[in-house]
């Protein structure tokens, strides 16, 4: 092996539940030679799928598979796995019924560290799942580096699906495939506003919409100005002449409800009062900020504040 001062053993993490298609995403990615520089690999599986694993193809790539239920998996059994099969590159077929936090508290052998997270999405079924095991599959969605869609077709809202990954992990990644496992371009957000109207009027039910989109997209909303009911948020990190428009927002399920919205300057920010709703017209810039932790982001400059309203769902959605 390779001096431990030096090597860092790179692990894999591949996630996503049940039949969505992680033995199918590791089996190509074997296939395509990705880990083929590697003296020895490792594939560790946490659960049995629909899908088999060819043996021939992990004996052409020269990949040893080990099956592990909650119980074996532990620090001293990936030790043992460690000192049996020295492995240079571990993939680990993680089950997602299982906290992913369990894997992040863990602690591994020495020198095996977490080098690329995907968690892997059944479009088809993808609704469904998310209205029924909400919790569960956005603790994989929060802890992954990319999230890839499967089995996509263009009768699909795909853009709900990215704005959900995207309130939950705004770093993520979002792929979508076809499916004939081929990458989609283009997907359109289909936005419930038009934002080439002079004003931009954000009704209330589509704030959570609006705020994914214009972090996402920040140079499509840079110099347009919008139109909103917001509340009023002060606290000890805002400038002088600052407040934060925002909306209570449910990222994942009832107890992780959290304020989102943006940083907005006004003359008129020291007669606001925390809390207080405001209809807000403003005109959005891109620049370093303190709230982005120095880097460039929205902010709002604001152009005229009215009183404004309690909506009639406070907690916005994506």
């Amino acid at each position: 092996m390779p001096d431990e001062e030096e090597y860092l053993i790179p692990v894999f993490l591949i996630n996503g539940q049940l039949s969505s298609g992680k033995t199918t995403f590791i089996s190509e990615i074997i296939r395509g030679g990705q880990f083929d520089e590697a003296k020895n690999k490792l594939l560790i599986t946490l659960e049995e799928g629909e899908e088999e694993y060819d043996r021939e193809l992990l004996d052409e790539h020269d990949i040893d598979r080990v099956s592990l239920d909650k119980d074996s998996f532990t620090t001293e059994k990936l030790e043992e796995l460690d000192e049996e099969y020295d492995p240079w590159a571990i993939v680990i077929e993680y089950n997602g019924m299982w906290d992913p936090k369990e894997l992040a508290q863990m602690k591994l052998p020495h020198g095996w560290a977490v080098y690329q997270s995907i968690t892997i999405m059944d479009a088809s079924v993808f609704q469904l799942q998310w209205k029924n095991m909400q919790s569960i599959m956005a603790e994989t969605v929060k802890a992954a580096e990319s999230v890839i869609f499967n089995r996509c077709n263009t009768e699909m809202d795909l853009g709900s699906f990215r704005r959900s990954m995207k309130a939950l992990n705004p770093a993520i990644d979002v792929i979508f495939e076809d499916e004939n496992r081929q990458i989609m371009s283009g997907i359109n957000e289909i936005l419930p506003y038009d934002l080439d109207e002079d004003i931009v009027e954000v009704e209330d039910d589509d704030f959570g919409i609006w705020f994914i989109d214009a972090r996402e997209r920040q140079s499509e909303y840079e110099g347009k100005t919008f139109k909103f009911n917001v509340q009023v948020l002060k606290n000890s990190a805002m400038e002088k002449g600052e407040f934060a428009a925002t909306r209570r927002a449910m990222t994942c399920c009832e107890d992780d409800i959290v304020n989102v919205g943006f940083v907005c300057e006004s003359g008129e920010a020291e007669s606001l009062n925390d809390k207080e709703w405001v209809m807000l017209t403003a005109r959005l810039k891109t620049e370093p900020h303190p709230a982005y932790n120095g880097q460039t982001g929205p902010i709002l400059e604001a152009v005229s504040i009215e009183p404004g309203h309690v909506p009639a769902r406070e907690v916005v959605s994506f």
